[in-house]
């Protein structure tokens, strides 16, 4: 149960991540990031599952340099700087190491493969509401409530995990 409720965690925030990054059909969201550069997104992201029984709900923010990114929420932190990727859970005190595969067709290995049957829409407000059905029925929307720039660009190391920086007792799991 656990187990399973992890891989819904990370799927969610993945998706959330394709969706951000590299979505069909939502130009104006990815004209507005590659314009402004590196910015940060926050978000809203509710997932309910086929009966409408709402799953879960969270917000966070999502910095993005190029394929780098730096997701936060209350729940996950997830680091990637385009070769490798860190889920980092202080709940359970777990770190995931595992490659940032872009080419793989498995949602779980590349979340940028999501994109397929994903709706995109810009609102009137300036906010992009982002919808994803799965094939079990689970339905996953996200808005992105604000786009701000940075004027100076992060640190390569800012979209790295420095594991020495981790309390001690975190489980690290390394899938390189």
């Amino acid at each position: 149960m656990v187990r399973d409720m992890k891989r819904i965690i990370l799927s969610l925030l993945a998706l959330f991540i394709s969706c951000a990054l590299w979505g069909q059909g939502n130009s104006l969201l990815l004209d507005k990031i590659a314009q402004l550069g590196s910015v940060t997104l926050e978000y809203e992201m509710t997932a309910n599952s086929s009966d409408g029984r709402q799953l879960m709900e969270q917000r966070g923010t999502i910095d993005i340099q190029q394929l780098s990114y730096r997701l936060t929420s209350d729940m996950l932190t997830i680091v990637s700087d385009g070769n490798t990727r860190w889920l980092y859970s202080p709940k359970s005190e777990e770190l995931v190491i595992c490659s940032a595969d872009y080419l793989s067709d498995n949602p779980l290995e590349n979340p940028f493969s999501l994109l397929a049957s994903t709706s995109f829409e810009q609102k009137s407000d300036g906010t992009f509401k982002i919808l994803h059905r799965e094939a079990n029925g689970y339905l996953y929307t996200v808005l992105v409530t604000s786009i701000s720039s940075r004027e100076t660009p992060w640190e390569d190391s800012y979209f790295i995990v420095d594991i020495d920086s981790l309390p001690e007792d975190v489980i690290i799991t390394d899938l390189r």
